[in-house]
């Protein structure tokens, strides 16, 4: 399994790749938006109003659970309550215990319904053990992988 940090990646970056594992993941093709004030959604699947599966991707390398979680609470909750959605992701490059996602479940209110729709720094690692060709088009990667280099030189 990879093991990046995913530091070599700017915000742009790193939602882009979120999407793209993410697609991998559930096989859908999520809705993508022009960057900036996005209330409260940086990737969507609208099957309809009613059934509306949004992502929100979190690049908080450096700053540690305690400034997501405000975070998400201060800033996110409250447009997610607005949206309602069906299924609400979050996927951030801040390493997470199953304590703190349970932490992240209880505060955001029942707009997130399970752990396992909180990705993680080593839940994305995963994905990339999984989906070897997203990481070999995420070249911004590279810069931290020697095995990745060495793949591809050879």
């Amino acid at each position: 399994m990879p093991a990046y940090d995913f530091k070599t990646l700017s915000p742009l970056d790193f939602e882009s790749l979120v999407r793209d594992l993410l697609q991998e993941e559930l096989k859908i093709t999520l809705e993508s938006f022009k960057p900036g004030r996005d209330s409260g959604i940086d990737f969507r699947y609208a099957a309809s109003v009613r059934n509306m599966l949004v992502v929100q991707a979190k690049h908080f390398v450096g700053s540690g659970f305690d400034k997501l979680i405000s975070h998400l609470v201060k800033d996110e909750l409250p447009k997610v309550k607005l949206l309602n959605p069906e299924r609400y992701l979050i996927a951030t490059s801040v390493p997470l215990s199953p304590l703190q996602k349970e932490k992240i479940v209880v505060a955001m209110d029942s707009t997130i319904k399970s752990p396992t729709d909180i990705f993680g720094c080593d839940d994305l690692n995963n994905l990339l053990g999984k989906f070897p060709r997203v990481e070999e088009q995420t070249f911004k990667l590279w810069f931290s992988s020697v095995a990745v280099l060495e793949k591809l030189l050879h």
